[in-house]
């Protein structure tokens, strides 16, 4: 899972695959699956001068990989591990039952694409 703060004049998906070749080393195409509103309205230790908006959006998308490139632990990973969407809770601490909808989604994404793909062959 990658992450990051989208830059000025760029667009979600461009700071998608921006983010992940930073962090990943991999190209590929991807597509929307959602978003989720962060609200800090209630949060006591949000500050106004901090890093964060006091309303912002994490959005999600999946990726379906067509490139990996040699990895060179450049920016914010020290490492990189492809892994088995469903055992992805192994690794991930900060887990969160809305992550599940997520991948879920992503899931159902992809199994609908083959499935189109299928039909067409």
């Amino acid at each position: 899972m990658t992450g990051g703060h989208i830059e000025p004049d760029e667009s979600p998906v461009e700071c998608f695959k921006r983010e992940t070749m930073e962090e990943a080393y991999v190209e590929g195409h991807c597509s929307p699956l959602g978003r989720v509103t962060v609200d800090q309205s209630e949060n006591y230790l949000w500050k106004e001068d901090g890093p964060y908006p006091k309303i912002g959006y994490q959005i999600f998308y999946r990726m379906d990989i067509t490139k990996i490139h040699e990895f060179e632990a450049g920016y914010e990973s020290a490492d990189r591990i492809f892994i088995d969407p469903p055992r992805i809770r192994e690794y991930y601490a900060d887990w969160h039952e809305i992550y599940d909808s997520i991948l879920s989604s992503a899931i159902e994404k992809k199994i609908k694409n083959v499935r189109g793909k299928l039909k067409w062959m």
